[in-house]
């Protein structure tokens, strides 16, 4: 006895169901493809925050000792933890490009009202210098800690060192010690 088989349309079933998997395939690999441009998109803002706040912090640390910036001169030497900068009222020096929320720069009428976590509360400063725009903009902490001895060469009698810690931030948080040498303190 003969069977015929009706095999009519499995070719075409047969090519719906692989082009329905070859489709999930694709869009499994385009997911995939944005969502490592948002990584490498997310990665490539956080080095650019972090080299503008590390950058920030080195050109406040290279300020500290000269006469270019008089705000960060040690006049107490004995007054320990020590925030250093521009007066808050002082706006000019303060916030150059008048990038802060004017609440926030209400609130603080000298630099012992800064919260050293908050950041936003911190001076304002541009590394190009440029107040037209914020994209080199960055907050920054100058804090005078203690006098201590002066670097092997200096004269013990005549010297001191004096210890700072500065932070710059911007969207990510970096902090530095630093170490300049001048007349000896008196304490």
């Amino acid at each position: 006895m003969e069977h015929i088989k009706n095999e009519e349309g499995f070719t075409l079933i047969l090519s719906l169901v692989v082009l329905i998997t070859l489709s999930f395939m694709g869009l499994w690999a385009l997911n995939t493809s944005d969502m490592e441009i948002g990584i490498s998109g997310n990665e490539q803002r956080y080095q650019e925050n972090f080299n503008i706040a590390e950058g920030g912090t080195y050109q406040e640390a290279s300020a500290i000792g000269f006469v270019t910036n008089p705000y960060y001169a040690v006049t107490d030497p004995s007054n320990f933890i020590q925030k250093l900068g521009p007066n808050p009222s002082d706006t000019a020096n303060y916030d150059p490009g008048d990038d802060m929320d004017p609440t926030v720069l209400g609130n603080l009428s000298t630099l012992s009202a800064i919260d050293v976590k908050k950041p936003e509360e911190w001076p304002h400063q541009n590394l190009l210098g440029d107040t037209s725009d914020n994209i080199c903009d960055y907050s920054y902490l100058v804090t005078y800690l203690y006098p201590d001895f002066p670097p092997k060469g200096y004269d013990a009698d005549s010297f001191s060192a004096y210890k700072f810690k500065i932070n710059g931030a911007r969207n990510t948080e970096i902090e530095i010690g630093g170490v300049k040498v001048g007349p000896k303190a008196t304490i």
